[in-house]
């Protein structure tokens, strides 16, 4: 077994049990649900894992194991061992690590993407997912464009499209105008749905008029509605609610029960007036 094999089960196992003892510490009879604030409980896991000494790593800790890597090389490997096997990414070290090498590291990671979509290996795929997650952390302007690529190639792969616009988000308004564009110019209704959310992610704290206009404009023009309704309701334009009354009045003949109870419940989320709204048992 190699060091980063060491090194990676070491990790997920740590998660595994500091998760299964916090589950077990505050489960209850009356308390059937427990909130979990995982990125706080990932981090305390995280540290004493990093300060823990391994027999198996002649009482190295994982930081000082980490710490003591040299090349880009083995740290990407690194990456990839881990993320293959862990649920909640690597640690921050590792990226702090890797961000060391500037944009060096996301060519190598996005390398290791490109490789993957080649072959597909199925125990590769958690790591290409954490991959271009990685990708879209570090934020170098040159990758806007390849991880919108990337979107283009694979977005019947829901696991790897999942990944790319969450690495897009991490753009924040950098990327909007790229999105908005992109949009516009496909056809596809996978793709312009995937977009769409990535733009409903990052608008949320963004507002304008330039974005709700295009929110209208993508609810005119996406096959799924119900996806276009849920965003302008995020949104909170209340400026949305002639729209989408406009809707139902307009379709409320060819409307499913679900469909139209959907749009009327956001109706009224944006403080629109629903009354009115009843409706009609298709024949």
């Amino acid at each position: 077994m190699t060091k980063n094999t060491i090194v990676a089960e070491s990790y997920n196992l740590a998660v595994d049990a500091g998760f299964s003892s916090y589950l077990e510490e505050h489960a209850t009879s009356e308390n059937c649900e427990i909130k979990v604030d995982e990125e706080k409980l990932v981090a305390e896991i995280e540290f004493e894992w990093l300060n823990s000494k391994l027999p198996e790593l002649d009482m190295q800790t994982p930081m000082e194991y980490i710490n003591s890597i040299s090349s880009l090389e083995e740290l990407t490997e690194l990456f990839i061992d881990i993320s293959s096997v862990s649920d909640v990414g690597v640690p921050d070290i590792l990226m702090a690590r890797l961000e060391e090498y500037g944009e060096e590291a996301a060519d190598k990671l996005f390398g290791f993407v490109k490789a993957w979509l080649e072959n597909k290996e199925p125990k590769k795929v958690l790591a290409v997912s954490q991959s271009v997650y990685a990708i879209g952390c570090f934020r170098y302007p040159e990758y806007k464009k390849k991880l919108i690529e990337l979107l283009l190639e694979c977005f019947r792969d829901d696991l790897i499209s999942e990944a790319v616009c969450a690495a897009l988000v991490e753009y924040d308004v950098e990327v909007l105008e790229d999105l908005i564009k992109t949009f516009h110019a496909t056809e596809q209704p996978e793709i312009q749905e995937h977009l769409l959310a990535c733009v409903a992610e990052i608008s949320r704290d963004n507002q304008s008029d330039e974005i709700f206009n295009f929110l209208k404009h993508a609810f005119r023009v996406v096959s799924n509605l119900k996806l276009a309704v849920e965003v302008l309701g995020d949104y909170g334009d209340g400026r949305a609610i002639p729209l989408l009354r406009g809707y139902i009045l307009k379709n409320i003949k060819e409307m499913d029960r679900s469909t139209f109870n959907h749009v009327r419940a956001v109706i009224k989320k944006l403080g629109g007036e629903i009354d009115d709204l009843v409706y009609t048992s298709q024949s």
